[in-house]
């Protein structure tokens, strides 16, 4: 077993009081922004600054507990929904102050106070109903998504599974694992594929969930490849554990998959670009194609979609990513489309090729999800005619 990289550790341990001190910022924002002025009696007031406070604390303990199982399950469920309650009541902030410029624009100052707390207490309500909704969303079973794409150059049918962003750790444990591998070798698949994010802490503190992925089956085997938040944590450890499973780990390497000994499609794998910034198992775009067969398919296996912009030259017919969450929860799904080129779904991009983004089968954080749901994806690939 090898230790967690230094540069790994150090970002591992400054993330949580770096996160802290966002959290204080935006818990202030909301208390002054929109609860503040909600009520003149003592009582109210007091329960707004006990909850905001609360809350906060919630926060932090998420931050800093999130690398260490000692807390029951259920206590882990409150604490990181107090990341999605604070992002929720954040957006609510800013709606109300922008209306709520509108009412200075009313000239009796009862009305104006009237208009006011009728605003805010609109705006709070619809927050709890964002909420709810969000964590129900959330907590939700993956949906199955089908789609089918053909290709040049197949020589017969290919039914691929992709699972993608399972982020086990913290709430996904063993028997959620359990249900998503159930859902997949019920579509009988002939190839399963893991775009990066499985694992998202130490090893050693989800060895049975983790094992839980060895009763996937699929004619072909499973391929993975990694994800950024493999970085963060133990990922030699990560990556023997995958190859100990079955799986066939592919780190700037390809694939040749075959039926009856004739050569059917290329799957390619790529080291994460999360590699680029932490200075090891960086990726590598040429060796990654090195030797492949250009006289048949070829499917890249890629955590990150903004991965299209590197490969413009190479023989790619499908690029099956992850890492977007698709967006996860709305609105905040708008500020990863300033990183990434689209969200989620199926797209195709120039060169006739196709990219296709799971929305994860997980979630990070908050188990809550507006604008997007958990999703296993079965790909039909068909010759085209």
């Amino acid at each position: 077993m090898e230790d967690t990289p230094q540069i790994a550790q150090m970002q591992t341990y400054l993330f949580p009081f770096l996160a802290s001190a966002i959290f204080l910022l935006l818990h202030l924002i909301v208390y002054r922004g929109l609860f503040y002025q909600l009520s003149n009696l003592k009582i109210i007031r007091n329960f707004l600054k006990l909850f905001t406070f609360l809350n906060f604390c919630g926060t932090v303990a998420y931050m800093f507990l999130r690398q260490f199982p000692l807390v029951p399950q259920w206590l882990y469920l409150l604490i990181s929904i107090s990341i999605g309650v604070v992002f929720s009541l954040f957006v609510s902030t800013i709606i109300y102050q922008f209306l709520n410029i509108f009412i200075h624009f009313i000239t009796s100052k009862n009305k104006r106070t009237a208009y006011r707390n009728y605003l805010q207490r609109i705006v709070i309500v619809l927050s709890m109903i964002y909420i709810g909704y969000g964590i129900y969303n959330g907590e939700s079973n993956p949906i199955l998504k089908k789609i089918s794409i053909p290709l040049a150059n197949l020589s017969s049918p290919l039914k691929i599974v992709q699972l993608s962003d399972t982020h086990i750790g913290g709430l996904i444990e063993e028997s959620r694992v359990k249900k998503m591998v159930e859902l997949v070798n019920d579509q009988d698949p002939d190839l399963i594929v893991l775009t990066g994010d499985i694992v998202d802490t130490k090893l050693k503190n989800v060895l049975k969930a983790v094992d839980e992925l060895k009763n996937l089956k699929a004619t072909y085997g499973v391929y993975y490849v990694l994800g950024n938040h493999e970085y963060l944590h133990d990922i030699y450890n990560i990556i023997q554990k995958m190859k100990d499973l079955g799986f066939h780990v592919l780190i700037n390497q390809n694939s040749l998959i075959s039926k009856n000994g004739i050569p059917l499609i290329n799957i390619a794998g790529n080291a994460d670009l999360m590699g680029n910034r932490m200075g090891y198992l960086q990726p590598n775009i040429d060796k990654t194609f090195e030797g492949i067969q250009s006289n048949i398919p070829t499917i890249l296996l890629s955590h990150q979609p903004k991965i299209i912009e590197k490969i413009k030259d190479k023989p790619v017919d499908i690029i099956l990513s992850g890492h977007t969450h698709g967006g996860q929860i709305f609105p905040f799904s708008l500020a990863v489309l300033l990183q990434q080129p689209f969200l989620m779904g199926l797209h195709k991009i120039e060169n006739d090729r196709f990219l296709y983004i799971n929305q994860g089968t997980g979630f990070w954080g908050p188990p809550m999800r507006v604008g997007s749901h958990s999703e296993i994806t079965l790909i039909n690939l068909f010759p085209k005619p």
